[in-house]
Protein backbone atom coordinates (compact mmCIF):
# COMPACT_ATOMS: atom_id res chain seq x y z
CA UNK A 1 0.00 0.00 0.00
CA UNK A 2 0.79 3.57 -0.58
CA UNK A 3 0.28 6.87 2.03
CA UNK A 4 -2.47 7.42 -0.28
CA UNK A 5 -4.15 4.73 -0.57
CA UNK A 6 -7.54 4.04 0.88
CA UNK A 7 -8.13 3.16 4.28
CA UNK A 8 -11.24 3.54 6.26
CA UNK A 9 -14.30 5.20 5.50
CA UNK A 10 -16.35 7.44 8.54
CA UNK A 11 -19.43 9.12 8.19
CA UNK A 12 -20.02 12.81 9.50
CA UNK A 13 -22.67 13.15 11.99
CA UNK A 14 -24.72 14.92 9.70
CA UNK A 15 -24.92 18.28 12.09
CA UNK A 16 -25.35 20.43 8.43
CA UNK A 17 -27.44 17.83 6.38
CA UNK A 18 -27.14 14.14 5.86
CA UNK A 19 -24.32 12.27 6.83
CA UNK A 20 -21.46 12.37 4.27
CA UNK A 21 -19.06 9.71 3.51
CA UNK A 22 -15.22 10.58 4.72
CA UNK A 23 -12.32 8.37 2.93
CA UNK A 24 -9.20 8.67 5.03
CA UNK A 25 -5.94 7.59 3.28
CA UNK A 26 -2.88 5.53 5.17
CA UNK A 27 -1.33 8.63 6.02
CA UNK A 28 -4.63 9.34 8.28
CA UNK A 29 -2.75 7.50 11.48
CA UNK A 30 0.48 9.54 11.41
CA UNK A 31 -1.93 12.70 12.02
CA UNK A 32 -2.79 11.17 15.33
CA UNK A 33 0.54 11.19 16.79
CA UNK A 34 -0.50 14.55 17.67
CA UNK A 35 -3.31 13.68 19.17
CA UNK A 36 -2.26 11.14 21.69
CA UNK A 37 1.05 11.83 22.29
CA UNK A 38 0.92 15.65 22.80
CA UNK A 39 -2.99 15.93 23.74
CA UNK A 40 -3.70 12.84 25.45
CA UNK A 41 -0.06 12.88 26.90
CA UNK A 42 0.29 9.27 26.04
CA UNK A 43 3.68 7.06 27.32
CA UNK A 44 3.69 3.29 26.80
CA UNK A 45 3.33 2.70 30.08
CA UNK A 46 0.20 3.80 29.97
CA UNK A 47 -3.32 1.99 30.09
CA UNK A 48 -6.08 4.11 27.96
CA UNK A 49 -9.45 4.33 27.90
CA UNK A 50 -12.35 6.28 25.27
CA UNK A 51 -15.52 5.90 25.67
CA UNK A 52 -16.44 6.03 22.16
CA UNK A 53 -18.67 3.67 19.89
CA UNK A 54 -16.44 2.19 17.65
CA UNK A 55 -18.65 3.70 14.20
CA UNK A 56 -17.26 7.09 15.24
CA UNK A 57 -14.52 8.68 14.35
CA UNK A 58 -14.08 9.55 17.96
CA UNK A 59 -13.22 5.67 18.60
CA UNK A 60 -10.11 6.20 16.03
CA UNK A 61 -8.81 9.00 17.97
CA UNK A 62 -8.76 7.34 21.26
CA UNK A 63 -7.91 3.37 20.88
CA UNK A 64 -6.55 3.01 17.72
CA UNK A 65 -3.95 4.88 16.03
CA UNK A 66 -2.42 7.40 18.04
CA UNK A 67 -2.62 4.59 20.82
CA UNK A 68 -0.61 1.95 19.18
CA UNK A 69 1.59 4.63 17.71
CA UNK A 70 3.01 5.74 21.10
CA UNK A 71 3.24 2.58 22.66
CA UNK A 72 0.05 2.58 24.76
CA UNK A 73 -2.16 0.40 25.72
CA UNK A 74 -6.06 0.71 25.15
CA UNK A 75 -8.86 -0.19 27.58
CA UNK A 76 -11.90 -1.70 25.87
CA UNK A 77 -15.45 -2.19 27.54
CA UNK A 78 -18.78 -2.83 25.67
CA UNK A 79 -21.21 -0.77 27.01
CA UNK A 80 -25.01 -2.24 25.71
CA UNK A 81 -28.03 -0.54 26.51
CA UNK A 82 -29.05 2.49 28.23
CA UNK A 83 -25.63 4.50 30.03
CA UNK A 84 -25.45 3.98 33.72
CA UNK A 85 -22.31 6.75 34.63
CA UNK A 86 -22.12 4.39 37.88
CA UNK A 87 -19.84 1.31 35.70
CA UNK A 88 -17.08 4.19 34.50
CA UNK A 89 -15.20 5.03 37.95
CA UNK A 90 -15.56 1.06 39.15
CA UNK A 91 -13.93 0.26 36.03
CA UNK A 92 -10.98 3.20 35.97
CA UNK A 93 -9.93 2.03 39.49
CA UNK A 94 -10.09 -1.74 39.07
CA UNK A 95 -8.34 -1.86 35.77
CA UNK A 96 -5.77 1.17 36.81
CA UNK A 97 -6.51 3.34 33.76
CA UNK A 98 -3.84 6.30 33.83
CA UNK A 99 -5.75 8.54 30.82
CA UNK A 100 -9.28 8.98 30.25
CA UNK A 101 -11.52 10.04 27.20
CA UNK A 102 -14.82 10.53 27.08
CA UNK A 103 -17.34 13.29 25.77
CA UNK A 104 -18.65 16.52 28.08
CA UNK A 105 -22.09 14.65 28.02
CA UNK A 106 -20.66 11.72 30.22
CA UNK A 107 -18.00 14.37 32.53
CA UNK A 108 -21.24 16.13 33.24
CA UNK A 109 -22.77 12.39 34.87
CA UNK A 110 -19.50 11.78 36.37
CA UNK A 111 -19.22 14.55 38.43
CA UNK A 112 -22.48 14.03 39.95
CA UNK A 113 -21.17 11.06 41.49
CA UNK A 114 -19.48 10.38 45.04
CA UNK A 115 -16.00 9.59 42.99
CA UNK A 116 -14.04 10.19 46.43
CA UNK A 117 -15.74 6.35 47.30
CA UNK A 118 -12.99 5.17 44.53
CA UNK A 119 -9.32 4.71 44.25
CA UNK A 120 -8.48 6.88 41.57
CA UNK A 121 -4.85 7.61 42.27
CA UNK A 122 -3.25 5.96 39.00
CA UNK A 123 -5.63 8.36 36.60
CA UNK A 124 -2.91 10.84 35.93
CA UNK A 125 -4.64 12.35 32.80
CA UNK A 126 -7.72 13.30 31.21
CA UNK A 127 -9.35 14.71 27.40
CA UNK A 128 -12.41 15.75 26.45
CA UNK A 129 -14.17 15.46 22.98
CA UNK A 130 -17.59 15.63 20.88
CA UNK A 131 -19.24 19.02 22.20
CA UNK A 132 -18.61 22.17 24.39
CA UNK A 133 -17.31 21.45 27.74
CA UNK A 134 -18.91 23.68 30.30
CA UNK A 135 -15.97 25.20 32.29
CA UNK A 136 -17.87 24.36 35.49
CA UNK A 137 -17.34 20.51 34.86
CA UNK A 138 -13.70 21.18 34.30
CA UNK A 139 -13.37 22.83 37.98
CA UNK A 140 -15.63 20.32 39.83
CA UNK A 141 -13.83 17.24 38.22
CA UNK A 142 -10.64 18.63 39.10
CA UNK A 143 -11.80 18.91 42.88
CA UNK A 144 -13.21 15.85 43.16
CA UNK A 145 -9.78 14.32 41.34
CA UNK A 146 -7.23 16.25 41.08
CA UNK A 147 -7.31 16.03 37.54
CA UNK A 148 -7.48 19.14 35.06
CA UNK A 149 -9.43 17.74 31.64
CA UNK A 150 -7.50 19.01 28.54
CA UNK A 151 -10.36 20.23 25.59
CA UNK A 152 -9.58 19.05 22.36
CA UNK A 153 -11.58 19.58 18.76
CA UNK A 154 -11.57 17.76 15.49
CA UNK A 155 -13.77 16.81 13.17
CA UNK A 156 -14.80 13.17 11.27
CA UNK A 157 -12.84 14.86 8.72
CA UNK A 158 -9.60 15.61 10.46
CA UNK A 159 -7.32 14.44 13.15
CA UNK A 160 -7.10 16.89 16.44
CA UNK A 161 -7.28 20.70 14.89
CA UNK A 162 -7.35 22.51 18.40
CA UNK A 163 -5.98 21.12 21.93
CA UNK A 164 -5.56 22.28 24.99
CA UNK A 165 -2.33 20.41 26.20
CA UNK A 166 -0.02 19.52 29.35
CA UNK A 167 1.94 22.77 30.34
CA UNK A 168 0.16 24.71 28.27
CA UNK A 169 -2.62 26.19 30.27
CA UNK A 170 -6.12 27.68 28.54
CA UNK A 171 -8.61 29.44 30.08
CA UNK A 172 -11.86 28.29 31.44
CA UNK A 173 -14.26 27.39 28.67
CA UNK A 174 -10.93 27.27 25.83
CA UNK A 175 -10.27 24.49 23.81
CA UNK A 176 -6.52 25.48 23.58
CA UNK A 177 -4.65 26.07 20.77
Amino acid sequence: TTAMDPLVIFFTSGTTGNPKMVLHTYSYPLGHIVTARLWQDLKPSDLHFTISDTGWAKSAWGSLFGQWSEGAAVFVFDIRGKFDPEEIPPLLERSAITTFCCPPTIYRMLILLDLGRYNLSQLRHCVSAGEPLNPEVVRVWKEKTGITIYEGYGQTETVLCIGAFPGHESPPGSMGK
